[in-house]
């Protein structure tokens, strides 16, 4: 199957607004985890409380890592604003999505001002015993560290609720469910606890069933059989448990319905997926093996 230049142009585009998002998300993670994990080590060493602990500039300046900072602002999160006001601003209004990667970039660069400040200036204060002014600065960080810290990771989590209310919106993009299957082993298996499996969860009313058959379906269309039998394979894998989870929703069980995308529970088209998902498989392993005969007969 041939697809257009500008479905694949949009399909790509999509998925780097996915793999942006999704390894800044998990960088500042690591920073913000970082952070936290230095600060309650001073508090546990000195025995003071965290909100009333007092640091020196360069243990303060210790607790962030400058070039992680520039790194996540100059590179993903710059780079994936531009993109969001490309596909999501308009001349009359933008999506959230695009409001908050804004509102992350501003922070970002806000605290690594502040970062910034504390690592030159603050140790020159303290050699001139410049009193009034360290403290000042000593004071402003101790407070603003944290608080943008944490304003950054809601902000975060509000742009994630929102990407995953598109994300829906693009499994019909081939080049973006092959990149994100090709993708499982690096920052999509960081991305959730059951990294790709849960991106079809978000994206797919029949989960991972439903994506790795459309995966699948992409390879096979595209005459890749053996990465299309090995996704159908897959698939077929989470036959027991999704059927197990349709006879709960057809008992109206209200966690099972939850556990689906759209709620609806539309045994039909399960069992539709499943013959197709069936009768593809036995095809691809045909073509596979086809197409090993023919090499080796060559």
């Amino acid at each position: 199957m041939q697809y257009d230049p500008g479905e694949q142009q949009q399909g790509h585009r999509r998925w780097t607004i996915v793999r942006l998002f999704y390894a800044a998300l998990i960088q500042f993670r690591r920073q913000f985890d970082q952070y936290e994990e230095r600060v309650l080590a001073y508090a546990k060493a000195s025995g003071i409380e965290r909100e009333v602990l007092r640091l020196r500039p360069a243990e303060l300046a210790g607790l962030l890592d400058f070039k992680s900072l520039e790194a996540l602002r100059d590179g993903f999160i710059h780079e994936l604003k531009d993109i969001c006001h490309e596909i999501f601003r308009s001349q009359d209004r933008t999506d959230s999505f695009d409001r908050y990667i804004s509102d992350i970039f501003h922070e970002i660069s806000i605290l690594k001002e502040e970062h910034y400040t504390v690592k030159t200036y603050a140790p020159q204060y303290e050699q001139e015993t410049e009193e009034v002014e360290l403290k000042y600065i000593l004071d402003e960080a101790h407070a603003m560290f944290p608080q943008k810290l944490r304003h950054i990771l809601y902000l975060f989590g509000r742009a994630r609720e929102r990407m995953e209310q598109h994300l829906p919106g693009f499994h019909t993009r081939p080049i973006f469910l092959r990149s994100l299957f090709l993708h499982r082993d690096g920052f999509v298996r960081e991305a959730y606890p059951d990294g790709l499996r849960d991106f079809f969860r978000i994206m797919f009313e029949w989960g991972p069933l439903e994506g790795f058959y459309r995966v699948g379906q992409s390879f096979y269309h595209s005459g890749f059989f053996v990465q299309a039998r090995e996704t159908f394979e897959q698939s077929a894998a989470e036959i027991p448990e999704t059927l197990v989870l349709d006879e709960r929703i057809r008992r109206g069980d209200p966690a099972a319905l939850k556990a689906i995308r759209v709620g609806t529970g539309d045994s039909i088209r399960l069992r539709s997926i499943i013959r197709s998902l069936r009768a593809k498989l036995r095809r691809a392993r045909e073509l596979e093996s086809a197409s090993h005969a023919a090499e080796s007969a060559g």
